[in-house]
């Protein structure tokens, strides 16, 4: 899946009030509105885009964006800690705005000034969604290929993960130029006979997310929607630099699931076992998140950092599928129910052991879940 979770963050322990009050903001929505509707957004019966509005409405689509564009630039706390809100109450919400999130750092760090002037503010009101199709990058062959020609280029190929397509007003697509350096564009997220999207891809987690597939064939892109040039080395660095930052959407879907085995031990109060697991799964989520935003702060060209951060990731992959477990096993039969929120738990707790993954975290992820020696 895209690793679209890049954000441009500013390590920063204190959150400054505004952000304070956003983040009281995001909670209200994630808990009055998000988490009530999660189940019937996770089955369709609710369209993703009454929560995307609900968060615009707030400001709370412009995070990554600058003041100067309408956003609000927020620090690296925040953005972590609005991703635990987020993704404790609707992964679908969280995993279909973090493309649009991403796309916005990606503009607002663009040498081509005119895509700012056109989209940014726009964007950050959430008046125009941007998507990403550029995860397939890291695979060993090109699916998407960029030819320079006269004014621009044109791509050929496929990205096979483009999410939130029905609601996207343009993408920003990575390809292999002749020179195999990577060739970022913005392009309008329209059907034509050169741009094709695929219905949506049936997924076991986040189907809410509208993910297809877009086919391009002979696409023009002209020079004014340059976004940026890149290598293999680059993303590589950039992966390794992001390791933290992907431990808070699994932590965040710890949390929820925490929540539920809660509100699983008020109802159920004579099995003393379940808020003695609801306790213990308590400590160990503040623990990790502890661990991990000590690594998100930390200079990452220091020895220590890659496998630390490395465990802090893999910590908390595991700890969002043990919860989800536990919290299935305390529903017991119910837990069964496609539409119970023990099960989605789970589903999306396998995502995230799967998003945003490098060979790296999968080594993690088998060393520690096989129970062997991390390198």
């Amino acid at each position: 899946m895209e690793n679209a979770a890049e954000l441009s963050t500013v390590n920063t322990n204190a959150l400054m009030p505004h952000e304070a009050e956003l983040l009281e903001k995001a909670r209200l929505i994630a808990s009055e509105s998000l988490e009530p509707n999660a189940q019937k957004v996770d089955t369709g019966i609710v369209s993703m885009k009454r929560n995307l509005d609900a968060l615009a409405q707030e400001g709370l689509v412009g995070v990554t964006t600058p003041t100067e564009w309408g956003g609000i630039g927020a620090s690296g706390s925040f953005q972590r800690a609005y991703t635990e809100i987020l993704t404790s109450a609707c992964g679908s919400t969280w995993f279909t705005l973090t493309q649009h999130l991403g796309s916005c750092g990606q503009i607002a760090g663009s040498m081509n000034s005119s895509l700012r002037e056109r989209f940014l503010k726009e964007m950050a009101a959430g008046r125009h969604y941007v998507g990403v199709g550029f995860g397939h990058l890291r695979r060993p062959e090109p699916m998407l290929r960029a030819q320079p020609v006269h004014d621009g280029w044109v791509l050929n190929g496929v990205a096979p993960w483009v999410t939130g397509w029905p609601w996207l007003s343009g993408v920003i697509y990575g390809a292999t130029l002749p020179d195999n350096r990577y060739l970022f564009v913005y392009v309008p997220a329209e059907e034509s006979q050169s741009q094709i999207s695929s219905p949506p891809l049936p997924l076991c987690a986040m189907n809410a997310s509208a993910t297809t597939e877009v086919r391009l064939v002979d696409h023009f892109v002209p020079e004014s929607d340059f976004v940026r040039y890149s290598s293999h080395e680059e993303m590589a660095r950039g992966d390794e630099g992001s390791i933290g930052a992907g431990v808070h959407p699994p932590l965040g879907c710890a949390t929820g699931s925490l929540k539920l085995l809660q509100t699983l031990a008020e109802k159920r109060s004579n099995l003393t076992v379940i808020r003695e697991a609801a306790n213990a799964l308590e400590k160990e989520i503040d623990a990790c998140r502890i661990e991990a935003r000590h690594w998100a702060e930390s200079p990452k060209d220091i020895p220590e950092y890659k496998p630390n951060a490395l465990r802090a990731r893999v910590w908390a992959i595991e700890l969002a599928v043990r919860a989800a477990h536990m919290s299935i096993a305390a529903a017991s039969g119910a837990a069964n129910s496609l539409d119970h929120p023990a099960q989605r738990r789970m589903r999306e707790a396998m995502f995230y052991t799967l998003t945003a993954q490098t060979s790296d975290i999968m080594t993690a992820t088998l060393q520690r879940i096989s129970h062997l020696e991390l390198s």
